[in-house]
């Protein structure tokens, strides 16, 4: 009879307990959520202020000149913009999201994702469209330098939802959800300093081809190529390995081999970056074929006239020429016997303009297209020693020796003791 009613004690105190937690202090004092019923999550539309969308309506050609104010909060003393709180499974944050991860939506609907302030800023600095914008505090919203902005939605969102959803293993506690931009509207922040066209072949890993765009970006490169294949210069990894270098120098991406005279001057010399070739010790260099002065019609053994290059335009409506010959693999086969001369590095006197540099994925190697196109403009590789039976360096560091040698040519100055 003691024991059974000692059971029914500890299952009465229990039951106490579990009533005291369910009617605390705390449940009272939360305040009342007023639910919305909204069709479908596609109907859902921001709640926004409208003297914030009518600060936004600003003119173009005052983009660099004009700042947003904003007044300045008087609890926190900060100058912030109107904003939005988000619950923690809003859609209008993972539906967002979610569509971002996704490369096949993300390129369809033509957005890009950019975490941190400054790399924000420079975006907005550049000229690039911002749609949206989350962030954890008013600290990091304060820091945003508001320049011309049409009908920006900025929604407060909990840090631990914005960690969730991060790429970066630190979250910033800041995204901006950008309109995907293009070589015509991105204003690049800074000058060339060096003559040099950096292409990048299959350069397929992320992190190589943020290191090589921020580096040509410090080293002062005219533009960059990226060949169809590489990784979208776009991606976050891209991004963040980049360092802003995306906003400080010209990127052209997709460009088709039958194209690639169109983006090089015609008076350029190629220089192919490759490790597996052997240096010529002596100064004297085999003749190649000049595919300049062969004309562009060839009359074939029938007697037919063969057009091997013609005109076409592009998605801009500009002349684009087609040389179909980069597509045809009897054509190709003939370059990949070719043993072009190979150079040390800085045994090399470079031109004072039109460089081109060539530089492809270290798995593959270098294209025979490369080789051709190296054969049309008179080119050479270039290769950068190697001790420790190392066979070769990582991309990224092998545009950087070769830019920084081009750079101490043609700028460099002696100091006399």
């Amino acid at each position: 009879m003691s024991v059974s009613m000692s059971i029914a004690f500890k299952n009465l105190s229990s039951l106490t307990r579990n009533s005291c937690r369910l009617y605390s202090k705390n449940v009272l004092r939360r305040r009342p959520v007023r639910v919305l019923n909204v069709p479908s999550d596609e109907t859902l539309q921001p709640v926004q202020s409208e003297n914030f969308a009518s600060k936004f309506q600003l003119t173009r050609e005052n983009v660099k000149d004009v700042v947003v104010e904003f007044p300045k909060d008087q609890e926190s003393g900060l100058i912030v913009p109107p904003y939005e709180k988000l619950q923690k499974n809003d859609p209008r944050f993972t539906k967002t999201l979610t569509m971002l991860k996704n490369r096949k939506l993300r390129e369809k609907k033509e957005k890009i994702l950019i975490e941190g302030k400054r790399l924000i800023n420079d975006a907005i600095d550049a000229g690039m469209v911002l749609e949206t914008l989350y962030f954890s505090r008013e600290k990091e919203l304060a820091e945003i330098k508001f320049k011309f902005q049409e009908n920006v939605e900025i929604f407060k969102v909990f840090y631990k939802t914005l960690q969730l959803w991060s790429n970066l293993t630190t979250c910033p506690g800041i995204m901006g959800v950008f309109k995907k931009p293009t070589t015509e509207t991105l204003h690049i922040l800074s000058e060339p300093a060096i003559p040099v066209t950096l292409i990048c072949d299959n350069i397929r890993d992320p992190g190589n081809l943020g290191s090589i765009i921020r580096n040509a970006a410090a080293a002062g490169c005219q533009n960059i190529l990226l060949t169809k294949g590489c990784v979208d210069p776009w991606e976050h990894k891209v991004l963040r390995a980049g360092c802003g270098g995306h906003f400080r120098i010209p990127i052209i991406n997709n460009i088709e081999w039958t194209q690639i005279s169109n983006y090089i001057p015609k008076k350029s010399t190629v220089f192919i970056a490759d490790n597996s070739a052997d240096i010529v010790e002596s100064s004297i260099t085999p003749e190649f074929i000049n595919y300049d002065e062969v004309p562009d019609e060839e009359v074939n053994k029938n007697g037919e006239v063969e057009v091997k290059k013609y005109v076409t335009t592009n998605e801009c409506n500009q002349p684009v020429t087609i040389d179909e010959t980069y597509n045809e693999p009897t054509e190709l086969e003939k370059f990949e016997e070719i043993d072009l001369p190979c150079h040390l590095y800085s045994g090399i006197k470079f031109p004072k303009e039109n460089i081109v540099l060539y530089v492809g994925g270290e798995t593959h190697g270098v294209d025979a297209r490369a080789v051709k196109l190296a054969c049309d403009y008179g080119g050479k590789k270039v290769k950068i020693p190697l001790e420790n039976s190392m066979e070769s360096l990582n991309s990224s560091f092998a545009v950087t020796i070769i830019l920084y040698e081009i750079k101490r040519q043609l700028t460099e100055t002696y100091v006399l003791k």
